[in-house]
């Protein structure tokens, strides 16, 4: 049954910081919706982030011709979501999420071919991977609409490169196909790591070693792992922060200390912030960006959501203690035009002009790690097209990015 419009709206706003607190998203990425007749649904709007989002933002539109009412302007996948209310009479609450491990399985192509029996009540028979279109194109909306069609009972659709489209009778019962998705898509990882490794059973957050043993194989090569630090610029100055939570007040300029000696990585924020407008900078040492980091190779973004935010290409640079002070401008430089770097054996470093923009950094950069690493091992190594990574990345900080900070 469809829901009363005000309730729609309070609940599509629930769902959209409940989604942002599950890391199902970042940033304004993903979209909710909800109907409220046979031929009207609410979603949220275009550009607005889910933490400060109100009922009297969220945008009816038509399910026929996707006209909106208002001067607030609807998710630009309205379309999507209107094609599920059109041809799916049973669904009345739609989520779409830039989650993890359904994300991982996208890029392969095979989504789950067999759904586990106990899941069959909640996914349906199968979950198929919708075919790739650069966001908000029609090409998108039609590869989502052939599986809404040609998979009647599906009730999770995986977008390739992108993320999921999880439909619902209700709020409730969208979150829970989510959730269920989820859970699935990471055994199906782990499968992957099982047919590889030749092991029985995988245990939880072994796709990083089982990668580092039979991707890097004989060629592993020991790092010394060293603490990057994370820092805030403050006029000029910045605040370094060591990861045991030792701080330092250090020269813009220099990076130098006012007081103590801290330490090198002190300079590579130093550089970065001379060379660009960022003023946070994050060491992101995650199990799944060092093993990756190892590779000492460019990451070429599987996932659209990691080259709008993160860069239509992340650098693989290195931090040599015998040699850091020439590594520490080259450091900054594979940072230009881009809000990530991996540093070789040590995992990544993200910035952002704030907190909350590098936090969404390095959401999405452990999101392409488990991608990257899951695609290597499962021989389905296919990246996003360069030029339409590069597009997706100028569409994102020329409008996009603004529209979510203001």
């Amino acid at each position: 049954m469809a829901y009363e419009i005000n309730e729609a709206k309070v609940l599509v706003v629930e769902a959209g910081k409940k989604l942002v607190e599950k890391g199902l998203i970042a940033r304004t990425w993903g979209n909710v919706s909800a109907r409220i007749s046979d031929t009207q649904f609410v979603i949220t709007p275009s550009g607005k982030p889910y933490e400060t989002l109100t009922p009297e933002e969220i945008v009816v539109v038509n399910i026929d011709d996707c006209e909106y009412e208002g001067d607030i302007k609807p998710s630009s996948e309205k379309g999507i979501h209107a094609d599920a209310y059109r041809l799916r009479p049973e669904v009345n609450f739609v989520i779409h999420t830039h989650q993890i491990y359904a994300s991982a399985l996208s890029t392969s192509g095979r989504g789950i071919p067999e759904v586990p029996y106990r899941m069959l009540t909640t996914l349906g028979p199968v979950v198929p991977v919708a075919e790739y279109g650069m966001p908000s194109t029609d090409t998108l909306r039609k590869g989502v609409e052939a599986a809404y069609i040609n998979y009647p009972k599906s009730r999770a659709i995986i977008m390739k490169h992108h993320g999921a489209i999880c439909l619902g009778k209700d709020m409730a019962e969208a979150f829970k196909v989510a959730e269920v998705l989820e859970d699935t898509c990471k055994k199906e990882v782990g499968k992957i790591c099982m047919e590889v490794s030749g092991m029985s059973r995988i245990g939880a957050n072994m796709l990083a070693s089982i990668f580092e043993d039979y991707a890097l194989g004989a060629n592993k090569k020991k790092f010394d792992f060293v603490d990057l630090c994370s820092s805030k610029r403050e006029g000029d100055e910045f605040i370094l922060t060591t990861a045991d939570g030792n701080t330092f007040v250090c020269d813009l300029e220099t990076g130098v200390a006012k007081e103590g000696i801290a330490p090198r990585a002190s300079l590579i924020h130093s550089e970065i912030y001379k060379s660009s407008k960022v003023n946070y900078i994050s060491h992101f040492a995650d199990k799944h960006a060092i093993a990756l980091s190892k590779l000492g190779i460019d990451i070429k973004p599987h996932l659209d959501d990691f080259a709008q935010i993160a860069g239509h290409n992340v650098k693989n640079a290195e931090w040599n203690k015998t040699s850091y002070r020439t590594d520490a401008p080259k450091i900054a430089k594979a940072l230009k035009n881009r809000n990530a770097v991996l540093i070789k054996g040590m995992g990544a470093l993200c910035t952002g002009t704030s907190e909350f923009d590098c936090e969404a950094v390095k959401l999405v950069l452990e999101k392409e790690c488990i991608t990257e690493l899951a695609s290597r091992l499962a021989h389905t190594n296919h990246a996003v097209d360069p030029m339409d990574a590069l597009i997706m990345r100028v569409i994102y900080v020329l409008k996009y990015s603004k529209k979510a900070s203001e």
